[in-house]
């Protein structure tokens, strides 16, 4: 991308009626800053939001298929950081509330003009930006140690209500502390930031991956059992050995390793012995040789 060149702004219009999706389409692309998807079928959105990483949605309240209060409440449980623009025609204080209460970021009636639109979406994106600031960890750009600790109190509750499980990988840099004193702590930084990269990349956009404390990262998995996880788990070491680091042939086995755990919550778990065993997984793998995946289950 040439320098100076904006990443475009990715909004989903989901409306059950087509020419409402090309009209806004068309709204937004004279502004010449949006990547704009449109779908019809609600039924579709949580799949589509799961493929693509999306800034803003803009959602009709009457949809056929699902209710849009309904499909508004998935995108908010599932996708806490997109912010949702309920769109409607049908207009009312009780309307507003409820959508505001299900997690929705702003609320227009129809019809809306596209300089009314333009302004309502950068603001719900300046919002969500001044969010994620407090929310990040400095050095890489993931979620901090707080907001992971919100998110794990939140997925737990989830699992728990819905009987459906939540798993947890924790990973650990084999010998940092060598490759620190070998290279000084400002190529460790580096390194820290290229490892954050590779972990995104293999995480799905329902995960959350955060840094949990010095060379330390965890990733919440929702919905994903412990085989699910453990192929993850095993996907991202195998990820960050192939990866090629600067300086990392002073460490034992001329790579940079990570030692993983992995721990699955079923029913009666709890955040904090999920925690604690994704945390003893995770020296369980180190004690077996580091470069490795451990994984448990979390049943009481």
């Amino acid at each position: 991308m040439h320098k100076g060149m904006r990443v475009p702004t990715k909004v989903l219009v989901v409306d059950d009626e087509e020419v409402i999706c090309t009209l806004f389409a068309a709204m937004l692309d004279q502004y010449g800053c949006y990547q704009v998807v449109t779908t019809t079928d609600g039924c579709k959105v949580m799949d589509l939001l799961r493929q693509e990483a999306f800034h803003v949605v803009l959602l009709d309240m009457r949809m056929p298929a699902i209710a849009g209060i309904d499909l508004l409440r998935q995108m908010s449980q599932a996708f806490e950081d997109l912010p949702v623009i309920i769109v409607t025609g049908h207009g009312s204080i009780e309307v507003a509330v409820e959508s505001m209460q299900a997690g929705a970021a702003d609320f227009v009636t129809k019809p809306v003009p596209a300089a009314v639109l333009h302004i309502r979406i950068q603001k719900v994106l300046e919002h969500a930006h001044t969010r994620r600031l407090a929310s990040i960890d400095g050095l890489t750009e993931l979620y901090n140690h707080r907001t992971f600790h919100e998110r794990l109190t939140q997925e737990v509750a989830r699992a728990r209500r819905y009987a459906r499980p939540v798993s947890l990988i924790m990973l650990d840099v084999d010998h940092f502390k060598a490759y620190n004193d070998t290279h000084g702590h400002p190529q460790g930084d580096r390194v820290l930031r290229e490892l954050a990269c590779l972990i995104k990349e293999i995480s799905r956009t329902s995960d959350t991956v955060a840094r949990y404390g010095g060379e330390e990262f965890v990733v919440i998995l929702p919905e994903t059992d412990q085989l699910s996880a453990q192929k993850i788990g095993n996907r991202l070491r195998e990820h960050v050995e192939e990866h090629v680091f600067p300086g990392e042939e002073c460490l034992s086995g001329g790579r940079l390793t990570v030692s993983i755990g992995v721990a699955t919550y079923l029913l009666n778990g709890s955040k904090e012995t999920l925690l604690k065993a994704a945390d003893e997984a995770m020296y369980m793998a180190k004690r077996a040789g580091r470069n490795c995946v451990y994984a448990v289950e979390v049943t009481s």
